[in-house]
């Protein structure tokens, strides 16, 4: 019975169903969670890829060729290959997916550091550090995965502000991609491309970034910087080079006349004239070039298109081309075609005005210079050791000219007789030279020593020489008496006698002297001898009257009654 009531008293076991699972399965479902969310975020932050072609990716490397926008990291190179058809290299970019919004059919991307230059601080560093793909998120297109790449880097940034312009010249120059545009030494904007438009015509896009694009005015003045940089001031001669980058891809200047300062902004687009010079841009247009020729007897071999034509100083055009050639029985002449600025003479027609009206305005300032006695010089500049240019200038004394038509291609301007230069140098020196020559300087030279030696003979005169000691020393004795406070009357007047007959004696020993050998001595002798008896008159008068008015060394001369 004990063991009976022993079994009744034992618990009995419940099954108890719960929801959540056991503790065993807490590590895995938190390693579950853990991996769910490493794979969400993964998701969210997955970057966005696009492929761009470019012609060639020397130095790009996956995972180490970073994307820059505006200077800040925003993806890398995820992939590389050769494109299908074998001549480009399409890269694949992993970009942050932030920039989604930036990828559209006007986005650009371009290399940094593959051409490194001087003139790019960036491209540089790149080269250094490695090459860098740059990216300019574009605005307005439509949305796209794929882009070309540029070949080269932009001169000016697709997002820069400003406002592009237009420069127009004969001749590019030094002018190249990049060049600065300055104004009095500060970079306002840069030239983006060179165009040729046609014969002798460039034309140029330049870009002026924001402010100073406000200032472009209709009438700005732009000219063809110069490397070397002269300046005189005071007495001082001050020289300079300008910066490496203008050294090696040129730079434009800029000015604005005072008159139009005031006027408003010129559009975008408008083109302006590109001078050689800051002289020449002053000057302002120069109109369509008129052509004319010119026949040279001298040596001209060193003409050439950089060889300028100029009237009082001031450039009225440029030679275009010089060549030897040969008359009828070999005589050698060079014959050289230059053009005229027809608005340097004074000109004034629409730019768009038939070459035909051009022409027959030129013809007729052209005639009226040559009817003033103008023509055409060949002169060295500078003299004798410069290169030829042609001058017109005023013949003195030559008669009026026409322009000559002798069936060539172009009017034929009249040369002066007197090519000018070095032959006319000599014979200028040749002349002053002749006329040196003709002066009797000998003769001079002789006369000199004979009227040297006449003022010797009567200077070396005895009784010259006695008369002059004796008068000295009377007038030394007359000095003293006349500045005692009481003089005496009666050696006074002895003295003066004395003086008197001195000066009469120094006379009359000079006559004696010029009576003789000394008859050709110098006119002034004759002079001083009448001044002698003259002195000797009045001394002889005043011993006169002392004798009769003693009391006149004390009181004075005696006023005469009227």
């Amino acid at each position: 019975m004990n063991d009976v009531r022993q079994e009744d008293d034992l618990p009995e076991a419940r099954s108890i169903r719960s929801r959540w699972p056991g503790l065993v399965w807490a590590v895995p479902l938190a390693a579950l969670i853990i991996v769910g969310f490493l794979g969400v975020r993964a998701l969210t932050r997955k970057g966005v890829d696009v492929v761009v072609t470019f012609g060639y990716a020397e130095g790009v490397t996956p995972g180490n060729t970073k994307v820059l926008v505006s200077g800040v990291e925003a993806g890398e190179v995820s992939k590389i290959r050769v494109s299908p058809d074998a001549h480009h290299v399409e890269v694949t970019l992993r970009l942050d997916p932030r920039e989604k919004a930036a990828l559209n059919s006007n986005t650009t991307f371009w290399l940094i550091g593959e051409n490194p230059t001087i003139t790019d601080i960036q491209s540089i560093r790149a080269a250094v550090a490695g090459v860098i793909i740059a990216m300019a998120p574009g605005k307005g297109g439509t949305p796209t995965r794929s882009f070309i790449g540029l070949d080269q880097p932009p001169v000016i940034p697709p997002d820069a502000k400003g406002t592009p312009y237009y420069l127009t010249a004969p001749a590019v120059g030094s002018l190249q991609a990049g060049a600065a545009v300055s104004y009095h030494g500060l970079a306002i904007g840069k030239i983006v491309q060179t165009e040729m438009v046609g014969l002798d015509r460039f034309r140029m896009e330049m870009f002026v970034n924001a402010p100073y694009d406000r200032y472009i005015k209709q009438g700005a003045q732009f000219w063809t910087g110069s490397p070397l940089k002269l300046s005189l001031s005071g007495a001082s001669l001050s020289a300079g080079l300008a910066s490496p980058a203008s050294l090696l891809q040129g730079s434009v200047q800029f000015e604005v006349p005072h008159r139009a300062r005031t006027a408003p902004q010129a559009p975008a687009g408008t083109s302006f004239t590109l001078y050689d010079d800051q002289s020449s841009a002053e000057q302002g247009p120069t109109g369509p070039e008129i052509p004319y020729r010119l026949i040279l007897t001298g040596a001209a071999g060193d003409l050439s298109s950089t060889s300028t034509v100029s009237m009082l100083g001031y450039t009225i055009g440029r030679i275009r081309s010089a060549k030897l050639l040969f008359a009828p029985g070999g005589r050698p002449y060079t014959e050289a075609v230059l053009a005229i600025f027809p608005r340097k003479l004074d000109i004034d027609l629409p730019i768009d005005a038939p070459a035909d009206m051009w022409r027959q305005a030129a013809d007729r300032a052209v005639t009226r210079l040559l009817q003033q006695g103008y023509r055409a010089h060949m002169v060295q500049s500078p003299p004798l050791v410069g290169a030829h240019v042609i001058q017109l200038a005023a013949d003195h004394g030559t008669g009026p000219a026409n322009l000559g038509h002798d069936g060539g291609q172009y009017p034929l301007i009249p040369v002066a007789e007197a090519g000018g230069g070095a032959d006319d140098l000599i014979a200028s020196a040749n002349q002053i030279m002749a006329k040196i020559n003709r002066i009797p300087l000998e003769q001079i030279g002789n006369n000199l020593n004979k009227l040297s030696g006449n003022l010797a003979q009567i200077s070396g005169s005895g009784q010259v020489r006695d008369s002059i000691a004796h008068l000295d020393g009377t007038l030394k004795q007359l000095d003293g008496i006349l500045t005692q406070v009481k003089p005496q009357i009666g050696p006074l007047m002895t003295k003066l006698s004395q003086t008197a007959d001195e000066l009469h004696g120094t006379a009359a020993a000079a006559r004696t002297v010029l009576s003789g050998e000394g008859a050709a001595q110098d006119r002034s002798l004759p002079d001083a001898i009448q001044q002698l008896d003259e002195m000797s008159r009045s001394i002889r008068s005043l011993t006169d009257y002392l004798g009769r008015h003693p009391e006149a060394l004390i009181r004075g001369k005696a006023k005469e009654k009227k």
